[in-house]
């Protein structure tokens, strides 16, 4: 995608160009901040901030990808408020240009708990629906997404509140330093309720970038940090998330849009050139490897490590990050005398359980897994048949898909898609299973972003329904794991941060 560029600078209308912001923020931004003395307060309701429309513009590692809108409109009476948000991404990624809209529709009451929505999501042609609202501590959704059309209802027990209002609620509240909030929202994006928790770390200006003074608010969600900061008039001026490399600046509408005309959907493979790991030491036979040792550093205080049979993790001490030795096994070592490992019937239940996106008690669902495992004696053999019919079946194309049943009927998609129809198809057949995240070594390329299952098979059994591999092979780097999409959030933390040094690797089944 083209560099978005302005030429020049002045208050919150022009600000520096795409990469030099990226560049100053991800390596010593305080340095660019100073602070404001006095003690500073906002407060102001959503009368206050209604009738007003902000835009914002994304900047992903450089580049400008996309713009946000939100306007706040009272109904009648000013006994409830309509929360319009878009957004609108462009990004190419392994060649292919993606595009992505995002509309939303949140009426809150004017304490901005929310009342109903009405949410679409759509990537490329590809379009989710959501709406729903709250009664009598019921939230009830419909989702649609193609022909399906799948409903739930989930008891609250406090008010919720809307995505598109996290950095309202500080400003409800009342904004001063030092202040913390925590709260509930409703996540469109995951379709669950997901907690916030925020604080006021500062009162800043920053001359350099332009920015008036503003309250620095930081933001934990999912796993992931983001450090806002909002003005007295209570609107967001300023964002910066992963390290600095995702910013998200107030500007005009014009300004935010006209990426639209520059971009004709970019050049550059964004993603994967922010993603990649690279390494000095190629492995040259990365499905077949049966061991990989490699240092592993990571931020401080992101990701801990996951030891299992079949990974094994000592620290390393460095200055300001935490490097980690990695030992993988393909065949988990033997230990002498190890009792034979079982599942509590929390984790069980956990691992069996259906989820938005991992609909294991669907018929169509467990329909094709029967099918699939048909003759298999044992629960390894049916692992091993389940994995190889999604290999097979699926066809692998950068194609997002929203959940397992889509993908069935679709019969295409990417590493999420595969691992999400395994997944379901193996709870369904009552096989305990679990997502994994983290990387995988790609031949003429490094290390990139990936994800996989295990099942329970006396212990935890890595699988690959991408690249039909029961258990999977040593180059599986695994950073986090859990029963559905949203444990794999945190990973989104490391993204661009990780590097790996130090490789020995050893090739078995005829490798070199």
């Amino acid at each position: 995608m083209q560099t978005f560029f302005i030429s020049s600078m002045h208050s919150l209308k022009y600000f520096l160009p795409a990469a030099l912001l990226v560049t100053l923020l991800t390596s010593c931004a305080p340095q660019y901040f100073s602070p404001v003395s006095g003690d500073a307060f906002t407060r102001r309701d959503l009368q206050a901030l209604s009738g007003r429309e902000l835009w914002h513009g994304f900047v992903f590692n450089g580049e400008k990808v996309g713009f946000a809108r939100l306007k706040i409109e009272p109904e009648a009476g000013g006994q409830s408020y309509t929360l319009f948000s878009e957004a609108s991404l462009r990004i190419r990624f392994l060649g292919m240009g993606k595009s992505v809209s995002i509309r939303g529709e949140d009426r809150v009451a004017p304490d901005l708990s929310l009342l109903s929505f009405r949410y679409e999501q759509t990537i490329d042609e590809k379009t989710l629906a959501l709406e729903g609202g709250i009664r009598n501590g019921l939230l009830s959704v419909v989702q649609r997404s193609g022909n399906e059309v799948k409903t739930s209802e989930t008891k609250i027990s406090s008010p919720l509140y809307p995505s598109s209002g996290i950095n309202l609620y500080p400003v409800l509240r009342g904004m001063k330093t030092g202040a913390d909030y925590a709260y509930p929202v409703y996540d469109p994006q995951t379709q669950s309720i997901v907690d916030v928790a925020q604080s006021v770390v500062a009162f800043e200006e920053s001359r350099r970038l332009g920015i008036e003074p503003s309250f620095k608010l930081e933001t934990r969600m999912s796993g992931h940090v983001a450090e806002s900061w909002i003005n007295l008039q209570g609107e967001t001026v300023f964002e910066r998330g992963m390290g600095g490399v995702l910013i998200t600046f107030k500007e005009s509408e014009r300004g935010a849009k006209s990426f639209l005309a520059e971009a004709s959907m970019g050049k550059k493979d964004l993603i994967y050139d922010f993603s990649l790991i690279r390494t000095d030491t190629p492995i040259t036979c990365p499905r077949k490897a049966d061991f990989l040792e490699a240092i592993v550093e990571v931020p401080e205080k992101t990701l801990s490590p996951l030891q299992s049979p079949h990974q094994h993790i000592s620290p390393q001490q460095q200055d300001k990050e935490t490097a980690w030795i990695y030992r993988i096994h393909k065949i988990a070592p033997d230990v002498p005398d190890a009792p034979r490992q079982a599942l509590n019937a929390k984790d069980r239940f956990l691992f069996l359980a259906p989820f938005h996106h991992i609909e294991s008690d669907h018929p169509e669902i467990l329909e094709a897994a029967r099918k699939a495992v048909a003759g298999a004696q044992t629960t390894r053999g049916k692992v091993e048949r389940l994995t190889s019919w999604v290999a097979n079946e699926i066809k692998d194309e950068p194609v997002d898909s929203f959940s397992a049943l889509e993908v069935l009927h679709n019969r295409k998609g990417e590493c999420q898609a595969h691992t999400m129809l395994y997944t379901a198809m193996a709870r369904a057949l009552g096989i305990p299973t679990r997502l994994a995240g983290g990387i995988v070594y790609m031949e003429g390329m490094g290390f990139l972003y990936h994800a996989w299952a295990e099942s329970f098979v006396d212990d935890w059994l890595p699988v690959d329904a991408t690249f039909n591999q029961v258990p999977v092979d040593a180059t599986h780097i695994k950073l986090v794991e859990g029963p559905d999409w949203i444990s794999l959030l945190p990973m989104g933390s490391v993204i661009g941060h990780i590097r790996i040094r130090n490789i020995r690797f050893h090739c078995g089944e005829n490798g070199n």
